[in-house]
């Protein structure tokens, strides 16, 4: 299993998002960005790997925050992919997009690929992270720094609470590389990173 990161910048200078490609038995995409460029930013990366995006069978987001499901109408009347969320987020998704979600994800789901899907609430009602392979993709659960982990800002949290005990549910998983859509991502001894965080927060 691969997974390409698409860094997505607004005015081709300022950090805003990330997009995940997984490459498998099939190409799985995670997020789609804030908007049109995020989504031709994709489809360029898929390029790159000599594929049209015709070939990506799913769609997951992990949230319904515009940095994320941005890039999906334009993706969608390109491709031919379904689109997973976890049922929490399904219709706030459907409104902002006019897009239908296809999958109404639950906590536990096993996707293709062996993607396992883990429901994290507190930076919204229906995040999700993902558990590919030895990869953890954390959505917006977490942050990445030079000097580690962090939580997602109070200003973009809708349960403070929740979002903390949502980081402390990880620790039941194995993975090593760590994925973030904001920050840098961790390559290895992600989850060791994690429990530092966990004991800062402590």
């Amino acid at each position: 299993m691969l997974i390409h990161t698409v860094n997505h910048k607004l005015f081709g200078l300022i950090d805003v998002s990330k997009s995940f490609i997984i490459e498998d038995s099939e190409v799985i995409l995670v997020d789609t960005g804030i908007n049109s460029s995020s989504a031709n930013n994709i489809i360029n990366v898929l390029a790159r790997r000599e594929y049209s995006l015709l070939v990506v069978t799913l769609c997951i987001l992990t949230h319904s925050h515009r940095d994320h499901v941005g890039g999906l109408a334009s993706l969608k009347k390109l491709g031919n992919f379904q689109v997973a969320a976890h049922e929490a987020e399904a219709d706030d998704i459907e409104k902002s997009t006019g897009i239908e979600v296809d999958l109404k994800l639950r906590d536990g789901d096993i996707l293709p690929c062996g993607i396992k899907v883990i429901y994290l609430p507190g930076h919204t009602l229906g995040s999700i992270a993902l558990l590919a392979g030895n990869t953890l993709i954390a959505g917006d659960a977490l942050r990445g720094s030079k000097k580690g982990l962090k939580p997602s800002p109070s200003l973009y949290t809708k349960d403070k609470d929740a979002a903390y005990d949502s980081i402390h549910h990880l620790t039941m998983y194995d993975f090593d590389k760590l994925f973030v859509s904001h920050g840098e991502n961790i390559e290895s001894n992600g989850k060791e990173a994690l429990k530092k965080l966990i004991e800062s927060l402590n």
